[in-house]
């Protein structure tokens, strides 16, 4: 009688299971067709070859892209190259990406970056903010673009214990800005556990000097994230909310 018990609930267990992960192809998409498209006007962007994972524009045509991202559960196309971040300038005909030269004692040999948000000052100073991912943990780094040299002087590093396993970041003043974290756990296998069970354990942060809180929460992954011109709302690829700041 007890191993007749185990056996249905090991069936029911795994039926349950079952239903979960179609789910979660369902909300992945991984059953539909894709259909080949012929591009009119893209062609390869050369000095990208290991991805290029988040872009940011200024008002000027100079755009910031992050490359190199290592990741649990993604592919590394050069998993012993540092990542860079690199510019081009979408005003020429045929833009090429150039990695822009950091300075300021930044450890470049770990530099993992991930989401960027461009902040400009009132005297038009340009910052860039990177997620940062040195040895798998989550940072925010702060530079300084210095556009005559197109290069990148680092300033600080932001660490706080809500910043984890995060994904993407939009800033909204010096040292102010939206964060999402897109996995709970951050182990490859766990992460993927939790998205099949679709645990809605991730959630969006403010940080400021004064105040780091979480203002949303319940979501399977917040991912990347925007905010509108007059800072009233900022949206996800999973929500849009009203800015409660």
């Amino acid at each position: 009688m007890g191993k007749l018990v185990a056996l249905v609930l090991l069936g029911v267990g795994l039926s349950l299971v079952g239903e979960m992960f179609l789910a979660f192809r369902e909300r992945m998409s991984a059953s539909r067709e894709v259909e080949p498209v012929e591009p009119e006007n893209c062609r390869l962007i050369e000095e990208l070859e290991n991805g290029s994972e988040d872009i940011d524009i200024l008002p000027s045509g100079l755009a910031f892209i992050s490359s190199g991202l290592k990741y649990p559960g993604l592919p590394n196309f050069a998993p012993d190259e540092p990542g860079k971040i690199f510019m081009m300038d979408l005003n020429e005909q045929n833009p090429r990406a150039q990695a822009l030269e950091i300075s300021g004692g930044f450890d470049k040999e770990l530099f993992n970056p991930h989401g960027i948000s461009i902040f400009i000052d009132k005297d038009r100073t340009v910052y860039l903010y990177v997620v940062n991912h040195p040895h798998m943990k989550s940072t925010v780094e702060i530079f300084k673009f210095e556009e005559q040299q197109r290069s990148l002087v680092y300033l600080k590093t932001i660490k706080h214990e809500l910043l984890k396993s995060v994904n993407d970041i939009v800033v909204l003043g010096p040292e102010q800005f939206y964060a999402t974290r897109d996995h709970y756990f951050t182990n490859s296998f766990l992460s993927l556990f939790e998205m099949i069970l679709d645990l809605r354990w991730t959630y969006v942060l403010f940080y400021s000097p004064r105040e780091v809180k979480v203002v949303a929460k319940g979501f399977c992954s917040a991912n990347g994230i925007t905010v509108s011109a007059d800072q009233k709302y900022f949206a996800s690829r999973m929500f849009c909310l009203r800015n409660p700041g």
